[in-house]
């Protein structure tokens, strides 16, 4: 994953409300995973055990946040661990074991937490961060966003 595309994940986050924080989770876990797959295809063994095991972070953060006293949260928690066992697996084996079918079933898990972002009016989960606009400037260093906070950020 590229540095811009972390810093573009950093201001979703900032902004997110909890249903939407699961939806980057995801896309953040499928990158790592494309990520991998790449690497793999490259011969780079070290950097597929790196996004591997990037994605597997992100992978158990969704496993602890999940609320277990709701049923459809322990069947997608079975999945998940499913997931997360084939992310150890690959890092072990230094090889992808299902990471495409485990990308694919993370697409379908994004899609239905998008949909759950249209219900989640709760707001913010960072209920202190400053509020991010649309908008680019053309500054020095290149890109320049702003924010209302009087933060600058360059691409």
């Amino acid at each position: 994953m590229t540095e811009e595309q972390m810093n573009v994940y950093k201001m979703r986050i900032s902004q997110a409300g909890i249903a939407e924080m699961a939806v980057i989770m995801l896309e953040m876990e499928m990158q790592w995973i494309q990520d991998a797959l790449a690497a793999d295809r490259h011969k780079d063994v070290e950097e597929f055990v790196r996004c591997v095991d990037k994605a597997q972070s992100v992978q158990v953060e969704l496993m602890n946040v999940m609320n277990m006293d709701n049923a459809t949260a322990v069947d997608v928690y079975s999945v998940f661990a499913f997931i997360n066992k084939q992310l150890i697996r690959s890092k072990i084996k230094r090889i992808p074991l299902d990471l495409d079918r485990c990308h694919t079933m993370l697409a379908k898990y994004k899609e239905s937490f998008q949909e759950l972002v249209k219900t989640d009016h709760s707001g913010p989960v960072m209920q202190q961060s400053e509020k991010v606009y649309a908008g680019l400037t053309y500054g020095t260093g290149g890109l320049v966003e702003s924010s209302t906070g009087g933060m600058d950020y360059t691409v």
